[in-house]
C-alpha cells in the first residue's frame, strides 16, 4: 500500500464515513476509506437507531430542518444500498409516542406539537384514553404527543449494508491506524498509516469520537468530546411490546421486526473512553422501562452494550470544508444523530468536495459557523 494514490481518502467507517465514501465513489472519484478497526466498530452499530427528526429537537430553525431533510432521504437511502448490497436495513415507519404523566410535561408537549406543525410537520396530540387504545401495554399517562413520520431503523444492518457497498465501490482498508495527515506543496495531502504513506487530492475525517488527533493540529477549534451510552436489550413477553417507538425523559423504547426491543441510553461526558458496562446505569434503564411499559418486568433479558458518541458544544455537527485547510473536509459532532444524518452529511460533504457552494440551510453546520465545535 506505500505510495499508493487515490482522489479521497475518508477516515472512519462509522455510518458517516461508510455513507460519504459510497456518495464520493459514486462521483467517480478514487476513493480509499480507512478504519483502525472494522466497519461500524463503534458508536454506529450500537445506536438504537431512532430516526427521531421531530423528537431531538426542542425549537424551530437549521438543525430541525436538517435532521426533517435527512429523514425524508431514508426511503430512497435504504432501497438504495438494497439494490446494490441485496441487504435489508429494516426501515420501520412505525411512528414514535412522546408520553407526558403530568400537565406541564403535555403542556410543553403541546406547545412543540404547535410550532411543528408550523413548520409543516406532522404532529398530534393524544389524551389518555386515546394512548391506551392505541397502545395497550403502556401505563396510564396524562398524554402523548404523536410523531407519525418518525420510525427507526436496525442499526446493525445498516451498517451491514453500507459496509458490502463500500466494498464494492471503494478501497477498504480496516485495521490501519492513521498517525497523521500532512500538506504537501502542491496541495495534496499524505496520511501516514500503520500500513504507509498514502497520496490523496482531498481528506475527509469522519472519525467520530476519535477525531481531535487528526483535526486537532489542523483545526483546534473542532473539539470533539466522548459521550459514553449504555443501552440494553430485552425482549418482551405476552404482548408487552409497544408497536411505536415511546419516548420519555430521554429514555426511548424502540421495538424491532425480530421481536427485540432497545432501551437506551444513559449518558456519560465525565467516562471518556471507557468501555465497561455498569451494573446501575441499566438497572436504571430498566426501571425506567418499567414505568412506561410494567410489563417489562417480565422481559427477557438479551444484553447490555455500550457506544461512545461524538459529542460537540452545542451537540450539532460539523460538516464541510475546513477553512484553513484545503481539500480538509470534516464530517463529525453528530452525538445522538449519526445514523439519522448520515444521508444528509452524505449530499453535504460530496458539494463541498465538488466545491459547491452551501445552501443557506446547511451553512449553520459548515467550518465557517461561529462557534463551530470547541467542547
Amino acid at each position: 500500500m506505500m505510495n499508493q494514490h487515490f482522489d479521497v481518502a475518508v477516515v472512519g467507517a462509522g455510518v458517516i464515513g461508510t455513507t460519504v465514501a459510497w456518495r464520493l465513489a459514486q462521483t467517480g472519484r478514487a476513493v480509499v476509506l480507512i478504519e483502525r478497526d472494522h466497519c461500524g466498530a463503534e458508536a454506529s452499530s450500537a445506536a438504537a437507531g431512532i430516526l427521531g427528526a421531530q423528537l431531538e429537537v426542542s425549537e424551530p430553525g437549521p438543525f430541525y430542518d436538517l435532521c426533517v431533510e435527512s429523514r425524508g432521504l431514508f426511503q430512497s437511502f435504504v432501497d438504495e444500498l438494497f439494490e446494490l448490497t441485496g441487504k435489508d436495513s429494516e426501515l420501520k415507519s412505525n411512528g414514535l409516542l412522546q408520553i407526558a404523566y403530568t400537565e406541564v410535561e403535555a403542556k410543553l408537549l403541546q406547545e412543540k406539537m404547535r410550532w411543528q406543525r408550523s413548520a409543516g410537520s406532522e404532529a398530534y396530540w393524544m389524551d389518555e384514553k386515546d394512548v391506551a387504545k392505541r397502545e395497550v401495554c403502556l401505563a396510564p399517562c396524562f398524554g402523548a404527543l404523536y410523531l407519525p413520520d418518525d420510525g427507526n431503523i436496525l442499526a446493525t444492518g445498516l451498517m451491514s449494508a453500507l459496509e458490502t457497498a463500500v466494498k464494492k465501490t471503494c478501497t477498504l482498508l480496516e485495521g490501519v491506524e492513521v498517525f497523521g495527515v500532512q500538506m504537501c506543496s502542491d496541495q495534496t495531502y499524505s496520511l501516514m498509516t500503520s500500513c504507509g504513506t498514502l497520496h490523496v487530492e482531498s481528506v475527509v475525517v469522519a472519525a467520530g469520537a476519535w477525531a481531535n488527533h487528526i483535526l486537532g493540529p489542523l483545526a483546534a477549534e473542532c473539539n470533539i468530546q466522548p459521550v459514553k451510552g449504555q443501552l440494553v436489550a430485552v425482549r418482551p413477553q405476552h404482548g408487552a411490546a409497544p408497536q411505536h417507538t415511546v419516548y420519555h425523559d430521554h429514555v426511548y423504547l424502540v421495538p424491532k421486526r425480530n421481536g427485540m426491543m432497545i432501551v437506551g441510553a444513559t449518558e456519560d461526558r465525565e467516562a471518556g473512553f471507557n468501555r465497561n458496562v455498569a451494573s446501575g446505569p441499566i438497572a436504571s434503564l430498566i426501571t425506567a422501562a418499567q414505568r412506561i411499559v410494567p410489563g417489562i418486568g417480565q422481559a427477557i433479558y438479551e444484553r447490555s452494550w455500550i457506544g461512545i458518541r461524538p459529542g460537540s458544544s452545542d451537540n450539532r455537527p460539523w460538516v464541510g470544508p475546513v477553512t484553513a485547510s484545503k481539500g480538509m473536509h470534516a464530517a463529525v459532532g453528530h452525538y445522538r444523530n449519526g445514523i439519522l444524518l448520515a444521508p444528509v452529511t452524505g449530499k453535504m460533504i460530496v458539494h463541498g468536495v465538488e466545491g459547491r457552494e452551501y445552501p443557506e440551510h446547511w451553512q449553520a453546520f459548515g467550518a465557517s459557523r461561529e462557534g463551530r465545535c470547541v467542547g
